[in-house]
């Protein structure tokens, strides 16, 4: 018989288990239920808890009947809602009955016997609908946050992560107060959100950063931020925080700068730390070098103003020549900017990626591309010298 013939005769049932689970891992949930039901083997491994520890719940408004997809949602997490280990819940807030059902979703995690829930991320798709503010996420994840309702069994294990940067909704500080107190090995908590107003005081973000020990990563606006806060970070009986991505926004017009000595009491505590700071088109201008502070490792910054801000450009390499690692512009183009973005290249030799939304000379391009080789290595930039053809140039007034 020849090897043809052999080929011919091997039934797909005849596949190892760890093969069939690897080829279900790499399928969608519809296309997992299709290839189980091959032969009872395939339908066994559909069965196995690693094939659910990671889920992604869709509602978008292309899904068609929506109550007949809820109603697999929930049969799938009373099977399987004990496995999950991270979820996704992406939606079309836009639309009430995507709303309702990824509500539902969340209660119903929040009352899984024995759930090992770990990590959740929370991202809307569409735009809120007018005065919405989210109140039935805030009470949903209230609900998945809180203690463990009696009549269930206890999980098996606490949220380590949670991602609510997606989720375009007015959360208050119950929400984290609720999440400090029963779950106080929260590893990293991301809440930039790009609400118009942040309603999270200092106040409810250091509580939980007393209570979460193990805190490693914190994505915040500035204004929820505080020196205590700070401080708290540089306490020598806790994890060492790796990562802050501190956002200022419109309510630094009101708000006090962390102060530079609780910065260097934290640098000092944890050297390791790497920052992230943000800027976008509402701050102030003037406050932009407020808080551009020296004693704080930036390695990511991202002035994304839409103003000229050459200045700043000087400064961020006067200040983080040691630490810059990616730059992000969102601003006008003038001969101050090209000096200011080679002197940049020069003086930062950590650089390897720069993204510039503006139309920059040739000669400016090519100096940064000459004086930083882990730019021209990486090949992580966005350098243009011809503007791109569009309907607008972000800038660009009627009248210049």
């Amino acid at each position: 018989m020849d090897a043809a013939s052999c080929f011919e005769l091997q039934s797909w049932s005849t596949l190892p288990d760890h093969i069939v689970v690897q080829i279900l891992l790499h399928l969608g949930p519809t296309d997992r239920y299709n290839a189980s039901l091959v032969c009872h083997t395939w339908q066994t491994c559909f069965n196995q808890p690693c094939l659910w520890r990671h889920f992604h719940f869709r509602f978008l408004s292309t899904v068609n009947p929506k109550k007949d997809h809820m109603l697999g949602y929930s049969q799938f997490l009373a099977k399987h809602g004990h496995h999950l280990r991270g979820i996704r819940l992406t939606l079309d807030q836009s639309d009430q009955e995507n709303r309702h059902y990824a509500c539902r979703v969340i209660e119903l995690l929040a009352t899984s016997a024995g759930r090992q829930l770990s990590a959740i991320t929370v991202t809307f798709t569409g735009e809120n609908p007018l005065f919405y503010a989210g109140a039935e996420f805030v009470a949903a994840l209230r609900a998945l946050f809180g203690p463990t309702p009696p009549t269930i069994r206890p999980p098996l294990s606490q949220i380590l992560h949670v991602d609510l940067s997606g989720l375009t909704a007015a959360y208050d500080d119950s929400v984290f107060t609720i999440l400090a107190e029963n779950h106080p090995n929260l590893q990293s908590l991301n809440i930039l959100n790009r609400m118009l107003i942040c309603k999270v005081s200092p106040s409810a973000i250091l509580y939980l950063v007393q209570k979460c020990r193990k805190l490693t990563e914190l994505m915040a606006y500035h204004c929820s931020l505080s020196d205590d806060i700070l401080a708290c970070f540089a306490e020598s009986d806790r994890t060492p925080v790796e990562h802050l991505e501190i956002v200022c926004r419109r309510e630094e017009k009101y708000n006090k700068t962390l102060t530079s000595e609780v910065w260097q009491g934290l640098v000092t505590a944890v050297p390791n730390l790497r920052v992230s700071l943000g800027f976008d088109h509402t701050c102030p201008l003037n406050r932009v070098k407020d808080l551009m502070q020296p004693d704080i490792p930036v390695r990511d910054l991202r002035l994304e103003t839409f103003t000229r801000i050459f200045e700043e450009v000087n400064l961020a390499a006067a200040f983080y020549s040691s630490t810059l690692e990616k730059l992000v512009l969102q601003t006008r183009n003038s001969d101050e900017l090209g000096a200011a973005l080679l002197n940049l290249a020069r003086t930062c030799k950590l650089l390897k990626s720069i993204y510039v939304y503006c139309a920059l000379k040739k000669e400016v391009v090519e100096g940064i591309l000459a004086s930083s080789a882990l730019i021209k290595e990486k090949k992580d930039y966005i350098l243009k010298w011809t503007a791109d053809p569009e309907p607008w140039v972000v800038g660009v007034e009627e009248g210049d």
